[in-house]
C-alpha cells in the first residue's frame, strides 16, 4: 500500500497534500525492553544536546502512532514498480558492496539481502547487502519504520536520513533513527559533515557526531520492531515501538529537507563465516508531517 503525496514550498514551511488515507500501518510484534538507561560516550555538540525524555515526548508520539491523523506517505513495499518510482536503489564501494541486485520486494516487505560478492565489489569483499534512498525528501515530522534486524552478528541494520546541504552554515546532517546490531543494541545519533558536491567538501565543517546506545533485554531480530524519530525546527525525540528513548535540542541547527534510507551492511566485528540469507527486513515506513 502505498499514499501518493505532493509537497509544495511555502515560505520556510512545507505544505503537504494528501489524496488517500488510512489509519497506522505499524505492526511492531511487541515492545522492546530497554535493559539499562540508554547511554553513549560521545559528548554533547553545539547542534545537538541531550535532555531528558518527558511524558509530553510521549504522548506527542502516541498522537501520531494513533492512526487518527493519515500519514504523508507510506508504504508496504510490495510493489516492485512503485518501489522503483519511490525510491533510488543504491551502490556503493566504500569498503563495503551494496548492490540494487540485493534489494527485493515481497509480501513481507522490503527485503535487504545478504549474497556472495559480485566481481565487481572487489577482491577482499566477500559479501553485498542492499541499500534505498527515497527519491522524496521532508522537512520535519514524524518518520517510523517497522524492520525486523539480520539474525547474525557484524551487520549493520539502519533507518537513517541525510539532509541537503545548507548552505548558511556550509554542512550537512546524517540522522541515525536506528543503527541496530544484533541481538539487541541499537545506536541513535546526530552527525554534521560539511556540505558536498560530488564528494568534494565545500566548507572547513569538521565531521563531528553525537548520539546513544540503546541496549535491550530482547533478540531484536526475533520479531519486527517499530523505528522512529519525531523531528521539529528545535527538538529531536527518537522512540522505539512507541517509547521514546532519547532527545536531543537541536536549535534549529538541523533545518535542510532530508531523504530516508535503509541499509543494510557487513561492517562490524563478528560476522560469521556464512552470513548469505541472514537478511535485514522492512515491513513498512511511515511519513506524518508535523502537527
Amino acid at each position: 500500500m502505498r499514499f501518493r503525496t505532493y509537497t509544495f514550498a511555502a515560505s520556510s514551511c512545507l505544505i503537504f497534500v494528501v489524496f488517500t488515507c488510512a489509519g497506522n500501518l505499524s505492526a511492531a510484534d511487541g515492545a522492546a525492553k530497554l535493559a539499562r538507561p540508554v547511554n553513549w560516550g560521545s559528548p554533547d555538540q553545539p547542534y545537538g544536546k541531550r535532555r531528558p525524555v518527558t511524558p509530553a515526548d510521549r504522548a506527542a508520539i502516541q498522537s501520531y502512532r494513533s492512526g487518527r491523523k493519515p500519514p504523508v506517505f507510506s508504504t508496504t513495499f510490495s510493489d516492485s514498480s512503485e518501489l522503483r518510482t519511490d525510491w533510488r536503489l543504491m551502490s556503493d564501494n566504500s569498503g563495503m558492496c551494496r548492490r540494487p541486485a540485493n534489494v527485493e520486494v515481497s509480501n513481507a516487505g522490503l527485503r535487504l539481502k545478504t549474497m556472495a560478492a559480485a566481481p565487481d565489489c572487489g577482491k577482499k569483499i566477500k559479501w553485498s547487502t542492499g541499500s534505498i534512498q527515497s527519491r522524496a525528501s521532508y522537512r520535519y515530522g514524524f518518520f517510523e519504520a517497522t524492520m525486523k534486524i539480520a539474525d547474525i552478528k557484524g551487520m549493520n541494520n539502519a533507518f537513517w536520513m541525510n539532509t541537503a546541504n545548507q548552505p548558511a552554515t556550509g554542512d550537512y546532517f546524517e540522522i541515525d533513527v536506528s543503527e541496530v546490531q544484533y541481538p539487541s543494541y541499537d545506536h541513535i545519533g546526530l552527525q554534521q559533515y560539511p556540505a558536498k558536491a560530488n564528494n568534494v567538501a565545500l566548507s572547513n565543517v569538521k565531521h563531528t557526531g553525537m548520539g546513544w546506545g540503546a541496549y535491550f533485554v530482547d533478540d531484536l531480530s526475533a520479531g519486527f520492531h517499530d523505528y522512529g524519530v519525531l523531528w521539529t525546527p528545535n527538538e529531536m525525540v527518537f522512540e522505539i515501538d512507541g517509547e521514546p528513548v532519547a532527545a536531543v535540542v537541536t536549535g534549529i541547527s538541523v533545518n535542510g529537507p532530508a531523504d530516508l534510507m535503509f541499509s543494510s551492511a557487513l561492517i562490524y566485528p563478528g560476522i560469521p563465516d556464512h552470513p548469505v540469507g541472514h537478511d535485514m527486513v522492512v515491513k513498512s515506513v511511515r511519513v506524518f508531517a508535523l502537527q
